[in-house]
């Protein structure tokens, strides 16, 4: 029997962030996303759970109208608390959640799972032996939630994703069980081991680390942008947007994004410095042009030489590229400008994993390797504080070449990230006879 008993009620934005401050918690239950929401227009509550005077457990949940008459609840994945398998504790929690958020008017209450349904590995496979939070969602049936169909589809843009790709930052003694993680997982101890930078370049496929060594030339620059420069950001997103066919966030979004989280939303940026690059191009035409005649004066002493012959191609072989390159350069910056964008990415930093949330880039530039820069530099940065994971965030759920959004899953892979699936969306009724009807009106 059961024995939990918690007092519930609407808590501060203070009393969360004092209580999160030593936990790990998703992006959708950062302190910050209350500000996010606010200033999109949504109205986010907090609700915790006191056990003996005891903050244990916490949600932030929106509450959004629905058919102009009804109010819908809805949670960016689940509440923060030292005790996701404690069913008693959650049980208890929702109990007294409910008529709470009756009292707002919701008829439903939607949650979008954090946790993970079942290990997979690299490649989208069940891993044999693996976890399964089979569990987990059997749980939160038994507290009053239905489960929803799960969703494998392709992306889903009016939900979260629920297939993303993952990069591990650290190793572990003890293997993870896809329950939401705590404060134990981001203290330095003997069970959990933080990976160099090294490490992490060395677990990239063959291509990435060559495509990151283009990228992180001397006339490549990456830095963080002011937010009188998210221009940037957008132009590039849109440029992607165009190529593979999605619907870009506004400006206002990124505005919003930046905004609320402040420190903890960078939005990065790659450039090429056309004067770095003229340079670079000069010294690499003079290097080439004095062994071209290093090599024809070879040859004139042995014009019959195969060898030598072949040296001379080679070095023109090497020199056309550079030529062609010197020749558009004055097109480039006409265009663009004298700095040019090559890639952009905002990310949002939680205790335990950076999110590449968007990214936007120009497949015109694509041989300065500017995506590559800009996500090195974020694993980077992300290895350096400490962050248990690189979250590359939504890929479509289609490990097949022939499936829509392989492309994208294809080029997170190629980072080492292996793919994260999450328990699905739940509903829990709130008001049955409205929730009957709302659904009978949208058949």
């Amino acid at each position: 029997m059961d024995t939990t008993v918690l007092d519930i009620r609407l808590i501060s934005r203070e009393e969360y962030e004092m209580f999160v401050k030593d936990k790990d918690y998703n992006m959708f239950q950062h302190p910050r996303y209350l500000r996010f929401m606010e200033e999109r227009g949504y109205q986010p509550r907090i609700y915790g759970g006191f056990q003996e005077g005891t903050l244990v457990i916490a949600l932030i949940v929106r509450i959004d109208p629905l058919m102009r008459v009804f109010k819908s609840a809805r949670s960016l994945r689940e509440w923060v608390t030292d005790r996701p398998e404690d069913a008693a504790l959650i049980k208890a929690f929702v109990n007294g959640l409910t008529p709470l958020l009756r009292q707002e008017g919701a008829v439903w209450l939607k949650l979008e799972s954090g946790v993970e349904y079942q290990q997979r590995d690299a490649d989208g496979e069940i891993v044999q032996g693996g976890f399964n939070n089979e569990s987990y969602r059997q749980l939160l049936q038994s507290a009053g939630f239905h489960p929803e169909e799960l969703w494998s589809d392709g992306l889903d843009m009016s939900r979260q994703a629920r297939w993303v790709s993952v990069l591990d930052l650290v190793e572990r003694e003890q293997p993870e069980d896809g329950m939401m993680h705590t404060s134990f997982f981001l203290q330095e101890q003997p069970g959990i081991r933080h990976k160099s930078v090294e490490e992490v370049f060395n677990g990239f496929s063959m291509k990435i680390p060559r495509h990151i060594r283009e990228g992180m030339q001397d006339f490549i620059v990456v830095r963080e942008l002011d937010t009188d420069e998210l221009e940037i950001m957008h132009a590039l997103e849109e440029a992607s947007a165009q190529v593979h066919d999605f619907q870009a966030p506004d400006l206002e979004t990124y505005r919003a994004w930046k905004h609320s989280f402040g420190e903890d939303c960078k939005v990065m940026a790659s450039f090429l410095d056309t004067d770095r690059y003229r340079a670079y191009l000069d010294r690499e035409l003079s290097q080439g042009q004095a062994n071209l005649e290093k090599a024809q004066a070879e040859l004139s002493e042995a014009p019959g030489s195969k060898k030598r012959k072949n040296k001379v191609n080679s070095v023109l072989e090497h020199m056309r590229p550079l030529e062609k390159r010197a020749k558009e350069l004055d097109g480039l910056i006409e265009e663009y400008g004298t700095m040019i964008p090559l890639a952009a990415g905002l990310f949002i930093i939680t205790p335990a994993e950076t999110i590449y949330l968007f990214g936007g880039s120009r497949r015109s530039l694509s041989q300065f390797f500017g995506p590559y820069a800009v996500q090195f530099e974020m694993i980077r940065q992300s290895i350096e504080r400490g962050a248990l994971r690189y979250n590359f965030w939504g890929i479509s759920g289609k490990f097949k070449p022939e499936e829509e959004g392989y492309g994208v899953y294809k080029y997170k892979k190629e980072f080492g990230a292996h793919v994260v699936e999450y328990a699905g969306e739940f509903t829990l009724i709130l008001k049955p006879t409205a929730a009957k009807l709302i659904r009978q009106l949208n058949r």
